[in-house]
């Protein structure tokens, strides 16, 4: 029990300087207290001079930070480190974490990092996707947000970051609009965010040209030409230059596109385009410049073309040498070796152009064209019996040709040989029956040879053609002459005396016919016939009176003269027949005014005065009973 006591006393001793500690604590509490608050204001007085100290002042020498010197970030997982004042450029689908903030001082207290139209504590957590932080933004136009680093609400530094869309999102926003305008906008910031981007350069120019706006599409195709030839590009461009009438860009991109496919509908069109763009003269120059330019499959054919324009320039010893070189080089198409000869024939190479044409119809047998132009040239040579052999051959395949039986004819006459040109002629009016110039000169052929039979049918063809021909009447009538036809001589004679009326040779020698034969009844109806139509023709009142006095009819005889004296009033002859023919028919009064008329005219003349009297008074006896 004492032991316990005597612990107790332990205790009780310990108790009391327990008690004693307590109160010693209890006095040093307020020093302590005084000593915290001295610190704290000292701290806070510190903060509010390195606040308002510039560097490198006293405030350098404190733990206090005084600026910012870096921000560590987490960009997409990977660090970054930010000096105040500078940007770091993200994309909306960018995860971005702040790690920490760095200063001049050993102490951090009061720092802090703030945006003012973000959150930046979810950023402090956990990286975070920028889009979920400005879930109301496009971004169409770029964004900056200023990260600002403050001590105690005051700024010590600054960094940014610029938000903006990229290639890939430019691109989704194209293929996402329907408007073909917003969708240019939308891939040229696309091409502008990555300029080497093919795809989107082929998108934009396919826009451009759907737009009409030629001279992108050809900048934009150009660019992508340029970077590795293609021929659906190389298509496009050439498209767009042709549009724009580019013509020589459109022939260097044909050049290219023969080089990226040897296409024989490319080099056809490339062919057409250059004639239909250049002068002749012209498309020989850009061939010949380029010519090693065009692969070694198409030289036949540009040969070929430049032979062609200088033929159409009718430089006709270039265009021979090029149509050779053309088939040297293995053109196979025969109509080269009808150009040939057009160009020797033109260049006045008889020879050569024969020998050519004959190549030509060894391939074009059934070609008569050229048959017929192949005996032309043997014309012109003179090689007269091969023109005449070849025009006999096409005669054989076709013996209406009146083409080749006119070049026939012409040729039968240059040669002088009447036998052949009378068959040429009797087988060109078959074809041609109703030819009047024709039938005349087989007609005189005829003649000629004294085949009159003949001769008469064609002339009598040609008169019936032509009613005013004479000189086919004519040879009628020297030919019934010679045949003593009398019939067929006066039909002749009665045509022409009706047809030339002036001529009175005509109706001398029908005159001489009728008297010949006494057939005065006919001499009668001819010359009245011929009087109708001329009625003012001494000549034919003349030949009538005759006809009128051969058969005894006085009162036609009469009337005869009644128009000779009209016709020729002084004519003394007239008269005295007349009067003549009235004492005759005892018409005395008109007898006596002809003698008047005739004593008028001739006063000394003795028979007329005796006959006058005589006359006179025969009618005054009359008159006396």
């Amino acid at each position: 029990m004492s032991k316990k006591r005597g612990g107790y006393q332990y205790g009780s001793s310990g108790s009391s300087y327990r008690v004693g500690t307590e109160k010693e604590k209890k006095r040093k509490l307020p020093v302590i207290r005084i000593l915290l608050l001295l610190l704290v204001l000292s701290l806070v007085g510190a903060a509010v001079f390195f606040a308002k100290t510039r560097e490198g002042g006293i405030a350098s020498l404190l733990p206090f930070p005084t600026k910012l010197t870096a921000i560590r970030f987490l960009h997409n997982g990977q660090e970054v480190l930010l000096l105040p004042d500078s940007q770091v450029v993200v994309n909306p689908r960018d995860t971005v974490q702040l790690v920490q903030v760095k200063t001049d001082g050993w102490l951090s207290w009061g720092t802090r990092v703030i945006a003012y139209d973000t959150d930046v504590k979810t950023m402090k957590k956990r990286p975070v996707v920028i889009r979920e932080l400005y879930p109301q933004e496009s971004f169409e136009t770029p964004k900056t947000v200023e990260l600002n680093a403050l001590l105690w609400n005051r700024p010590i530094g600054k960094v940014s970051l610029l938000i903006q869309l990229d290639a890939r999102d430019w691109l989704q926003k194209a293929n996402a609009t329907s408007d073909i305008d917003k969708r240019i906008v939308y891939l040229e910031k696309a091409l502008h965010e990555n300029s080497s981007n093919i795809l989107v350069k082929t998108q934009l120019a396919g826009l451009y040209f759907d737009s009409k706006r030629y001279a992108d599409a050809a900048r934009l195709y150009k660019e992508i030409d340029d970077s590795g030839k293609s021929k659906s590009i190389s298509e496009k461009l050439l498209l767009v230059y042709q549009i724009m009438n580019r013509v020589d860009d459109s022939l260097n991109i044909y050049l290219d596109l023969l080089k990226l496919s040897e296409e024989e509908q490319t080099f056809k069109e490339f062919i057409s385009y250059l004639k239909k763009r250049k002068s002749k003269e012209e498309v020989a120059k850009f061939l010949e410049k380029h010519q090693q330019e065009i692969p070694k499959a198409f030289q036949p054919a540009v040969l070929l073309t430049l032979a062609e324009a200088d033929s159409e320039s009718k430089n006709w010893s270039r265009a021979a040498a090029g149509y050779e070189k053309a088939i040297k080089a293995g053109v196979k198409d025969s109509d080269v070796l009808y150009n040939l000869f057009v160009s020797y024939k033109k260049n006045d190479e008889t020879d050569k152009a024969i020998q050519a044409l004959d190549k030509y119809l060894q391939k074009n047998p059934t070609d008569s064209d050229s048959w017929f132009q192949l005996a032309e040239l043997y014309e012109k040579k003179g090689n007269v019996a091969q023109a005449k052999a070849t025009f006999e051959s096409l005669l054989q395949k076709n013996p209406q040709n009146k083409e080749v039986l006119t070049h026939l004819v012409a040729l039968m006459e240059k040669s002088n040989d009447k036998s052949g040109l009378m068959s040429a002629y009797e087988r060109l009016a078959q074809v041609q029956p109703k030819n009047r110039t024709l039938q005349y000169n087989l007609a005189v052929l005829y003649y000629e040879a004294k085949r009159y039979d003949r001769a008469i049918t064609c002339f009598q063809t040609v008169a019936a053609l032509d009613p005013k021909d004479i000189d086919s009447r004519k040879y009628l009538l020297d030919i019934n002459r010679k045949l003593r036809n009398e019939k067929g001589e006066l039909a002749s004679l009665q045509e022409l005396a009706r047809m030339d009326p002036q001529n009175a040779a005509y109706q001398d020698q029908l005159f001489k016919h009728y008297d010949d034969t006494k057939d005065y009844k006919g001499m009668a109806a001819c010359f009245k016939e011929a009087l109708d139509q001329n009625p003012d023709s001494v000549r034919l009142h003349t030949y009538e009176l005759q006809a009128a006095m051969k058969l005894g009819d006085k009162k036609g005889a009469a009337k005869e003269l009644e128009q000779l004296i009209r016709l020729q009033p002084k004519d003394k002859t007239f008269l005295r027949k007349a009067a003549d023919l009235y004492e005759g028919s005892g018409d005395y009064a008109d007898a006596l005014k002809k003698l008047d008329q005739l004593l008028k005219l001739d006063p000394t003349n003795k028979q007329a005065k005796d006959d006058y009297l005589r006359l006179k008074m025969i009618s005054m006896n009359k008159k006396t009973p």
